[in-house]
């Protein structure tokens, strides 16, 4: 496909599909469990980039850092060795095998090998779903580092974008929502769920930061230098993102705010080209000046005082959510019930007084969900992943020492995503998921490039 467009150099073609999956990973993903047409066409496309990406020769088309292959392994190990079908004796032993049974009975196949998920659609589908994501970590680490850079770009562009289509979505009461299942009257953009919009616009600031900070002078032309050295245009942006996380309304994603503006700030110190020192006063008088004008425009914005009203928090389920989910993993420990089958776990063990007519989808905290649906094989191959990620952080930030805004980018984007993940379900959107992948890819070795492309790609 991408070999045919002579307007691209054949080195550039691999960062051309990686950006084509980011793009649309942001733009189709975003729908989750409610909508989920637009992720089955995103899988699809990844399908195809994976395709043109192993086809397209050159000097680009070589394997990633050894650390993202096992990494890749771990997160798909789970699903895939849950779809393995098992003999009757050893399925039956399981907790809540004899239910399995006796339901199997009334058709005749108590004795049928089965898998070991107690639902293989859905374990199937949450496999798939980590095709984009894992793609996507794959050739960013495939990449070299100043085209990670574009990424970036990329990154907060659709970020900006996003927020701007929630601009256009509150000034139309809801009238450009892309998905018909999703939260009213606040900021969406591209997403579906007010928590997911905010994550991508707080990821959108750090990738903001880490584009600035790293885009080394000897890549830029002049007249993208000169846009960038504007710090007026650069802080206009961050203004503009910072604005429509409020207005998501994701309580979350405001507390997370301070925190990622920290993050995004200790990215630009890491620029050690430019000389941020005695802008601090400055700085600190500019965030004085929109809190002050933020807590003006609660007190006389009608948008804005229903945000402020979200944080009366007399009215969250998630204690009775997560209460009875920890009852339910009780009740099928150590070995879980299988990727994507929270849902019917969780309405299976719900305590009589606390069913309506609501259907639960997910446990509002990440964590509680893995061990449900993975149990103590999830909590060890998080553990596993964790330790892997900081691994690659560590050995990264030794060693690319030019590049460590980008590496500050990646662990910044873990750690928002992990302490929202207590709170919420960020990975379970495939935008984010994506996003993830990407900051994951960050960490890479930037591979050696030999060759005439290498003048073309390092600088």
């Amino acid at each position: 496909m991408l070999r045919f467009i002579p307007a691209i150099r054949p080195s550039r073609r691999h960062l051309v599909i990686a950006a084509v999956l980011l793009i649309f990973a942001i733009i189709l993903g975003g729908g989750g469990t409610p909508n989920p047409s637009t992720e089955v066409w995103l899988e699809i496309l990844a399908g195809l980039l994976i395709l043109n990406w192993l086809w397209l020769p050159g000097p680009l088309c070589r394997p990633a850092d050894p650390a993202l292959w096992l990494l890749a392994l771990i997160v798909i190990a789970i699903p895939l060795l849950q779809l393995v079908p098992m003999p009757p004796q050893l399925w039956q032993a399981l907790p809540g095998g004899e239910v399995r049974a006796e339901a199997l009975d009334l058709i005749g196949r108590e004795d049928s090998w089965q898998p070991f998920t107690e639902s293989a659609p859905r374990t199937l589908a949450s496999l798939l779903s980590l095709v984009p994501p894992l793609a996507l970590m794959l050739m960013v680490g495939s990449l070299a580092r100043p085209e990670r850079q574009t990424l970036l770009a990329i990154a907060a562009v659709l970020a900006l974008l996003s927020a701007v289509l929630g601009a256009f979505q509150l000034a139309g009461g809801g009238a450009f929502r892309l998905y018909e299942a999703s939260h009213p009257g606040v900021v969406l953009g591209f997403q579906a769920n007010r928590n997911a919009e905010v994550d991508i616009l707080l990821i959108g600031l750090l990738a903001l930061a880490a584009f600035v900070a790293g885009h080394a002078p000897s890549q830029r032309r002049p007249g993208v230098e000169s846009i960038w050295r504007n710090g007026w245009l650069v802080g206009g942006v961050a203004l503009l993102l910072v604005l429509a996380a409020v207005l998501t309304a994701s309580r979350a994603g405001i507390a997370l705010l301070l925190p990622v503006l920290v993050a995004g700030w200790a990215i630009l110190v890491l620029d050690r080209r430019r000389n941020w020192k005695g802008r601090g006063p400055a700085i600190a008088a500019g965030v004085l000046a929109v809190l002050g004008g933020g807590l003006f425009l609660v007190r006389h914005n009608v948008v804005l005082q229903r945000v402020a009203e979200r944080f009366d928090f007399s009215g969250d389920g998630r204690e009775g959510l997560w209460r009875d989910t920890l009852y339910a993993i009780g009740q099928t420990w150590p070995f879980g019930t299988g990727m994507g089958t929270f849902a019917p776990t969780f309405i299976a063990f719900e305590p009589l007084e606390a069913v309506d007519s609501s259907i639960p989808n997910r446990a509002h905290n990440d964590y509680l969900e893995l061990l449900l649906e993975a149990g103590i094989f999830g909590a060890v191959a998080l553990v596993l992943a964790c330790g892997l990620i900081l691994f690659m952080t560590w050995r990264s930030w030794r060693r690319a020492r030019e590049w460590r805004p980008q590496i500050a980018f990646g662990f910044s984007v873990l750690v928002v995503i992990a302490a929202h993940s207590v709170v919420d379900y960020p990975l379970r959107s495939m935008s984010l998921a994506c996003l993830a992948g990407l900051a994951v890819g960050m960490f890479a070795r930037s591979p050696k490039i030999n060759g005439p492309a290498a003048s073309q790609t390092h600088h």
